[in-house]
This record gives C-alpha cells, sequence and structure tokens, in this order.
C-alpha cells in the first residue's frame, strides 16, 4: 500500500480486504488502490467489490492481448529460417557442389 494514500480508520480494514481481491500485480498499483478508496468512500463495500470484478475482468483480457501478441511474435521469428539467404558470405551455399 502507498504511503502516500491517507486511508480512514473507519476503512482500513475494508480497504485491505478489498484490496486483496485485486491480481497479485495490481495490489501495489497506486492508480487501482485510489480507484478501490474511492469506490470504497463513496458508495460502499458491496460496490467496490463490483469494481474490483471489473478491474479483474479487465486484467484477465489485456494479459491475454498481451500473451496473444507475444506468441505471434514468436510464431513469425521462428516461422523464418535460422540462417536467411542475405546472410550468407558468398563462399557458403546451401547446395551440393558439382563436379
Amino acid at each position: 500500500m502507498t504511503n502516500q494514500m491517507k486511508i480512514p480508520d473507519d476503512l482500513q480494514w475494508a480497504f485491505q480486504r478489498l484490496i486483496d481481491h485485486l491480481p497479485d500485480p495490481l495490489k501495489d498499483d497506486d492508480h487501482a488502490q485510489q480507484v478501490i478508496l474511492t469506490y470504497l468512500k463513496f458508495g460502499n463495500e458491496k460496490l467496490a467489490r463490483q469494481r474490483i470484478e471489473i478491474i479483474k475482468t479487465h486484467f484477465r483480457e489485456k494479459t491475454v492481448k498481451e500473451a496473444s501478441e507475444i506468441q505471434t511474435l514468436l510464431d513469425l521469428h521462428t516461422d523464418g529460417s535460422d540462417m536467411p539467404e542475405s546472410d550468407l558470405s558468398e563462399g557458403d551455399s546451401l547446395e551440393f557442389p558439382t563436379g
């Protein structure tokens, strides 16, 4: 939890319970913490939990998209030959020498 954010004493326990429901990479995220605190202050714990479910859904979608993009880049990299023709020196040949 960030030291810069002031959490009212009466919301400390609820805030910590809610933060525990976030995906691990977002538990220390200042923006996510601020959003949760705002929903908790101006709504209630139930409303904050609903917002956490939305955050989790967006996080999963973003993670899947990023993983897909990485896999596409890996596939593009491995689809090419290990040694493109432009990297061959003039003395190198992939053909068998003839007589």
